[in-house]
């Protein structure tokens, strides 16, 4: 059973939903602009966030399920409990979080939305990529690869991702992370660590 080592902003957020013992958020911003043949891709698995917030370190666990359809994307934080915590959707237009008995809160970037409102940032725009084990397009990068060739670590947006474990892919045919330890020391509200830990293929709910 995965557990919140400490009081957070999000198990904050949460108390009421666990006092309940209901889980109910409803995304209030919807997919764009999505050709019917677009690629869907979908992950779930564990994370684990530390970080420092006014002054003091903080730490978060829970799970987590990716949904990915062209460019648009939603991520849904789980409770140790199978609550949905809060889910950010973010679109060619802006991203909005949804959480529990509180309003839609929105803006054009996704990774500032959810620090400033959580105090922690899964980097949504950079997982894109990332979780596919390739840097993404257009922005600068510095990686290096291991014996058999796989992305081993990455520096990007801030961010230095290590590919700390594999899993074989849903085809058998190479290799997908399992994995992956992300770690920021400057930018937003100081540094942050955040360890994901992704089911195997076919996994998602």
């Amino acid at each position: 059973m995965i557990r919140l080592r400490r009081t957070t902003a999000l198990l904050c957020f949460a108390a009421p939903l666990w006092l309940a013992a209901c889980a109910s958020v409803t995304p209030s911003r919807s997919f764009e602009d999505t050709a019917a043949d677009a690629r869907v891709s979908e992950y779930s698995g564990r994370f684990a966030a530390n970080y420092v917030r006014y002054g003091r370190e903080e730490g978060v666990q829970g799970s987590f399920h990716w949904r990915e359809q062209g460019r648009n994307v939603r991520l849904d934080l789980i409770s140790p409990l199978g609550q949905t915590l809060a889910v950010v959707t973010a679109t060619p237009s802006g991203a909005t979080l949804d959480l529990p008995n509180e309003a839609p809160r929105n803006a054009p970037e996704v990774d500032a939305l959810l620090e400033q409102s959580l105090g922690f940032a899964l980097p949504v725009a950079g997982m894109r990529d990332w979780l596919q084990a390739r840097p993404a397009p257009g922005r600068p990068a510095t990686a290096t690869r291991d014996a058999q060739g796989r992305l081993a670590t990455l520096a990007q947006d801030g961010w230095t991702v290590q590919y700390a474990a594999w899993q074989p892919a849903a085809d058998g045919r190479g290799s997908l992370p399992r994995r992956i330890d992300l770690a920021r020391e400057e930018g937003g509200s100081g540094p942050m660590s955040v360890k994901l830990v992704i089911d195997p293929p076919g996994a998602s709910r």
